[in-house]
């Protein structure tokens, strides 16, 4: 749209005798402070019920002189200018006390110089508080742009504010929800040489079938409108007729089968609750091309930081306490460590619950947890399984947790929320700095305490044949009692303990689990050639529920 009015009167250059007010200027800010104030400049305090006319259409095509006569017998109440400027900036009201109407006078929708998409926003937040809408023109021909905009009108209406009235409807106590249905629809069409729809149709209504057949032709729809009708005039001499356009409005007040007349302060609190929800700065570089009202006027502006992709909640929706929300899949990015785990058993089940690596199960104590974890890797637990995966729990070829107890799903980042930095951290790096705290720890405590933790944690990741640390006393080769700072050995083909003399030599032990490179064996089971009897030692586990000879060496 052409971009075509370069000047603005602004609220200070209206004419003192036009009796209309600012309500909302060109920001989107509302200009009353109170349903009082409101009341009062419309001069309407006494009155228990009023219905709400607003008007649109193309900057010069007359919608304020046409307020001025339907409604105020011609009088200047809404100010009208020959400057080829727009005169209307923002939206002005006036109350007609001869039909108890509510008239909002607003801007030229090819009018807007400057922040044209908070002022297209303006007019539909207009006309969700309207029971009829007027919509001016004196094309000679009923243009595409018009059944667009009351197309994309009807969607926005239906999609973003029916909800937010709903909920006023339900504050106020009103019978009738103000969001049952929109307003009804006037296009009042003046010509000078082309002759109106349905002209030359002894059939009544035959204009109406014609514009639903032209929205239908376009592919457009008017849901939300209650009614849409057509009325038009031929001004071959001025002045314009206003007589069929002024019966058709007075019998839409009457009408009270889908919009009843409320209170003057509903009206006002209607249009405080949408100014309130959808409000902000629109950037013009970031809107829905060929739309008159995008999803961008009235959802959330937060982006995602991983893949750019908008939240698709309300505006201001975490004032509901509702998080940002986005549909389809992000990307991950390694700064967000954006990636999340989920237990597969919980999803299966209905429910999302995600699990995060820890240091230790919540039933371990904290020290020897954390002791723990630095040796046999992390774990994950979920709130409702308990420990569903120990990283280190099995020697070697320890399954991978997404492909057994685990789903994991690469989630939305949002500015402000450091989710993923805080609890979704690296689990390779926890086991590194757990490590390295395990080190210091340790080291700051005497050989003989050092040992004996050294001694507990082999305990907790040793194979099942072993001899536990705590039940060796002294070398099963040569009975020499052991130090208290002593070095024991296993044997990795009988498991018993031994000393280091009696534990030097070396030979594969595959069966084991222990592959084809040599390990640490006794004395005895050097020149067996193997375990004396596998099945009387203890079960031989297989290869790949053991870790690496090296993980073991740093126990041994």
């Amino acid at each position: 749209m052409e971009r075509v009015s370069v000047g603005e009167v602004k609220a200070e250059r209206r004419p003192a005798g036009a009796s209309s007010f600012l309500l909302v200027d060109e920001q989107e800010n509302l200009q009353i402070r109170d349903e009082s104030e409101f009341v009062d400049k419309l001069g309407c305090g006494d009155i228990a019920g009023v219905k709400v006319l607003s008007i649109f259409g193309n900057t010069g095509d007359g919608k304020s002189h046409t307020l001025n006569h339907i409604l105020f017998s011609g009088e200047s109440i809404f100010y009208t200018s020959k400057s080829p400027s727009s005169c209307t900036v923002g939206v002005w009201a006036a109350y007609d006390p001869t039909l108890s109407l509510v008239a909002l006078d607003t801007e030229g929708l090819l009018g807007a110089a400057a922040n044209q998409n908070q002022r297209m926003r303006l007019l539909l937040k207009v006309l969700a508080v309207s029971d009829i809408v007027v919509y001016r023109t004196r094309a000679e021909r009923l243009h595409n742009d018009m059944f667009l905009f009351l197309s994309s009108a009807s969607g926005a209406y239906l999609k973003h504010f029916t909800p937010e009235l709903r909920a006023l409807s339900s504050r106020c106590g009103l019978d009738v929800p103000l969001s049952s249905l929109g307003p009804a629809v006037i296009i009042f069409q003046e010509t000078t040489h082309t002759q109106l729809l349905g002209q030359d149709s002894k059939v009544g209504g035959q204009a109406d079938t014609m514009l639903q057949k032209r929205f239908h032709d376009l592919g457009l729809g008017t849901e939300a409108f209650s009614s849409v009708q057509y009325v038009g005039t031929q001004t071959i001499t001025p002045p314009t007729d206003y007589s069929r356009l002024l019966e058709v409005v007075r019998q839409q007040v009457k009408n009270t089968h889908t919009r009843s007349p409320r209170q003057p302060g509903i009206v006002f609190h209607a249009l405080e609750a949408l100014s309130d929800r959808f409000c902000g700065e629109l950037s013009d570089d970031k809107m829905t091309l060929y739309s008159f009202f995008p999803d961008e006027y009235f959802t959330c502006s937060a982006v995602c930081l991983s893949c750019n992709i908008r939240c698709k909640n309300g505006m201001n929706h975490l004032r509901d306490r509702l998080p940002h929300m986005a549909d389809g899949l992000c990307q991950y990015a390694h700064q967000y460590n954006n990636k999340v785990l989920i237990c597969k058993r919980c999803y299966e089940g209905g429910r999302e619950v995600i699990v995060v690596p820890k240091t230790s199960a919540s039933n371990d104590n904290p020290w020897f947890g954390l002791a723990k974890y630095a040796w046999s890797g992390y774990v994950l637990e979920c709130a409702s399984c308990g420990v569903i995966y120990r990283s280190r729990q099995y020697w070697v070829g320890n399954q991978d947790p997404e492909s057994s107890v685990v789903r994991s799903e690469v989630k939305h980042v949002w500015e402000g929320s450091d989710t993923f930095l805080t609890s979704h951290q690296n689990a390779a790096q926890r086991v590194l700095d757990g490590m390295n705290y395990m080190i210091q720890s340790v080291s700051d405590y005497s050989s003989g305490p050092t040992k004996a933790v050294t001694a507990w944690l082999t305990d907790q990741v040793a194979p099942p044949y072993w001899r536990p640390n705590t039940e060796i006393t002294a070398c099963h080769g040569c009975q020499k009692v052991f130090e208290e700072a002593e070095r024991k050995h296993h044997c990795r083909s009988c498991g018993e303990g031994f000393c280091h003399p009696c534990s030097s030599h070396r030979m594969p032990v595959p069966e084991r689990g222990w592959g084809s490179s040599p390990v640490r064996v006794c004395k005895a089971c050097y020149r067996q050639g193997g375990p004396p009897d596998a099945n009387s030692q203890g079960k031989t586990l297989p290869t790949n529920q053991w870790t690496s000879n090296k993980e073991l060496k740093l126990h041994e």
